[in-house]
């Protein structure tokens, strides 16, 4: 299983890789038309849920929340 955390703050994302290295996690890097994308490998759901809500609350951050699709009645 793969994340991907994207951002267009070179600060975040400095950040965010100096967090993960930290956290022993692994991950790879990359930069692409000004948005920076990180993209960690080989943890289970559970274990990059909890890394996904420690890493928001410690850089105060808010989930990006995914649009809810709607089915159009007939």
């Amino acid at each position: 299983m793969s994340t991907t955390i994207k951002t267009t703050s070179k600060n975040y994302f400095t950040r965010i890789q100096k967090y993960l290295t930290n956290k022993r996690v692994f991950f790879t890097p990359s930069i692409n038309n000004e948005v920076y994308t990180l993209t960690i490998f080989d943890l289970s759901s559970s274990q990059t849920t909890s890394l996904i809500q420690k890493l928001t609350k410690h850089f105060h951050l808010s989930p990006k929340q995914q649009p809810e699709l709607f089915a159009l009645a007939a």
